[in-house]
C-alpha cells in the first residue's frame, strides 16, 4: 500500500523484532491515516529538500511490538505518528535541523548524534500529530551513565537559524515528559527561563473580493488592480497588483517572480497531464510500471492519470472519486489536492472553489499562490533582500529543490527594479 508518492506501508511497519518473534504489527485505518500524514508533511519534504532516499529505522509500532523493544507505553510509534530515520551520506544534524527550521511537527528529536564523529551516527526521530496540538519540541538524546537522557534546545544550529521564526506549530505547550521514551524532561523544558520564541503569525485575510468579469488570470488580475485588462505584464500591472495585495516591494518582487517561472511566465495556470504510455511509466513509475498498472490504458488520457496518481493522498479519495482530476494542480503555483483547496477556500472566504474549482485557474490564480506564501510564512525570506542566497533559500522551499534557479533570480531581479 502506498502511503505517499515515495513511501509505503511496509516501509513504515516493519520489524526484523517483530519478524524474529512472530509478533503481529499491523496497524488500524487510523493509524494508517496517521502515517499518510507524516508521511506527507515530513518524510516527503525531507526527501524532497536533500534530493536522497530516506531510511525508515522504526515507525509504527503496535502495543506488544513497543513492550518487546522497551518502548515507552505511551510512544507515538504505536499511534503512527512518529518515524525513526536518517539519510546516507547525510549528517543526521543536518537532517534534524533543517526539519525544526522548516516544518510543523510535535517533536524532532537528534538521537544519539556525536559532533566529530560519524556523520550517520543514531538517527532523527520526528512526530507530528494530525489532531490536537503539535507543540514543535526539539531535543538531543544522549546516553549518560547508562541511560537516555533528552535535552531540550532552541536550535540544532543557530548559524543555520532563519531571521524569523518559521515553523508553523499551532502552540508551544509546556510538558514535563517526553512522548517519546516516556522519561521526565529537564525543569527547563517545562518552565523555560526565557520567554518561546513566538509562533509564526496566522495567514492574513484574504485581500477584499473583487468583481471580475475576465476568465484570463493576468486580465482577472490587472481587472481587480485597476488598470486596463490587456492581458500584459510589465510595471504598470506590476505596481498596480502590489497595491491590491497590499505587498511590500520586496516581497512583490520575490512572490511576482516565483509565480512568473512557476506559470512558465504567466502562461500556463493547470497542470498537463497529457502523458503517453512510455512518459508515464518514466514519470511516475510508482503508479504504473512498478505497480503493475498498464499504462497503454492510460496514453493520453489526462483525467484518468490525474486519478491514479493523486488519489487516496492529500485528502483525496480513492481513484474512483475522482478528485484527483477535480484537485490537480492549478493557479500560479499550482494548488494541488482537495486538503490545499479546502484550506484556500476557507482562507479566500470563497466556499465555491470545492465546487468550482476550475476558478483557480482562472479568477483566483494569484490569489491561491498568495495564500501558499501566506500558509507557508515565505514573507520573511522575502524581507530579506535580492542576493542570491535569498533567492535560493525561497526557491528551496516552493520547489523542494533548485529547479528553474537562473530564470527564479533573473526575474527576481528584474521586477526589483520595478519597486
Amino acid at each position: 500500500m502506498q502511503l505517499s508518492p515515495h513511501f509505503t506501508l511496509a516501509e513504515l511497519t516493519r520489524s526484523p523484532t517483530a519478524d524474529k518473534r512472530g509478533i503481529s504489527n499491523r496497524p488500524t485505518p487510523e493509524h494508517i491515516e496517521n502515517m499518510k500524514n507524516v508521511c506527507e508533511k515530513i518524510l516527503e519534504p525531507i526527501r524532497a529538500h536533500f534530493g536522497k532516499p530516506i531510511r525508515i529505522n522504526s515507525s509504527y509500532r503496535s502495543p506488544d511490538l513497543n513492550k518487546a523493544i522497551g518502548g515507552a507505553s505511551k510512544s507515538q510509534h504505536c499511534n503512527g505518528e512518529a518515524v525513526d530515520f536518517e539519510i546516507m551520506g547525510v549528517s543526521n544534524k543536518a537532517v534534524a535541523d533543517w526539519v525544526g527550521d522548516n516544518l510543523v511537527y510535535d517533536q524532532v528529536i537528534l538521537e544519539f548524534w556525536a559532533p566529530g564523529g560519524d556523520p550517520n551516527a543514531g538517527w532523527v526521530h520526528a512526530s507530528l500529530k494530525r489532531h490536537g496540538t503539535n507543540r514543535g519540541q526539539k531535543l538531543i538524546a544522549r546516553k549518560t551513565g547508562g541511560r537516555t537522557t533528552y535535552t531540550p534546545v532552541d536550535d540544532f544550529d543557530p548559524s543555520t537559524a532563519p531571521a524569523k521564526v518559521k515553523k508553523l506549530v499551532q502552540a508551544i505547550v509546556p510538558t514535563d515528559k517526553c512522548d517519546h521514551c516516556g522519561q521526565p524532561l529537564p525543569s527547563s523544558a517545562a518552565k523555560p527561563a526565557a520567554p518561546a520564541p513566538t509562533p509564526a503569525p496566522a495567514p492574513r485575510r484574504a485581500p477584499a473580493a473583487a468583481k471580475v468579469t475576465e476568465t484570463n488570470p493576468m486580465k482577472a488580475l490587472q481587472q481587480k488592480a485597476g488598470v486596463a485588462p490587456d492581458g500584459l505584464w510589465g510595471p504598470g500591472t506590476f505596481k498596480a497588483a502590489m497595491a491590491h495585495f497590499k505587498l511590500s516591494g520586496p516581497r512583490a518582487a520575490h512572490f511576482f517572480a516565483q509565480c512568473a517561472h512557476e506559470s512558465g511566465n504567466f502562461r500556463t495556470f493547470s497542470e498537463n497531464l497529457n502523458y503517453s504510455a512510455s512518459g508515464l511509466n518514466k514519470i511516475f513509475p510508482k503508479y504504473f510500471a512498478r505497480a503493475g498498472r498498464d499504462a497503454n490504458q492510460y496514453n493520453r488520457k489526462p483525467e484518468m492519470i490525474a486519478n491514479v496518481v493523486y488519489a487516496s493522498r492529500m485528502g483525496n479519495g480513492d481513484t474512483q472519486s475522482g478528485d484527483g482530476w477535480k484537485f490537480r494542480g492549478r493557479g500560479a503555483i499550482q494548488l494541488t489536492g482537495k486538503n490545499n483547496y479546502t484550506a484556500f477556500s476557507q482562507w479566500a472566504n470563497r466556499p465555491d472553489v470545492l465546487t468550482n474549482p476550475d476558478i483557480v485557474s482562472t479568477e483566483l490564480a494569484f490569489e491561491s499562490a498568495l495564500w501558499f506564501f501566506e500558509s507557508n510564512n515565505l514573507w520573511p525570506i522575502c524581507d530579506k533582500g535580492f542576493d542570491t542566497a535569498t533567492i535560493t533559500q525561497l526557491t528551496k522551499r516552493i520547489n523542494g529543490g533548485t529547479h528553474g534557479l537562473e530564470d527564479r533570480i533573473q526575474k527576481t531581479q528584474k521586477y526589483s527594479q520595478w519597486v
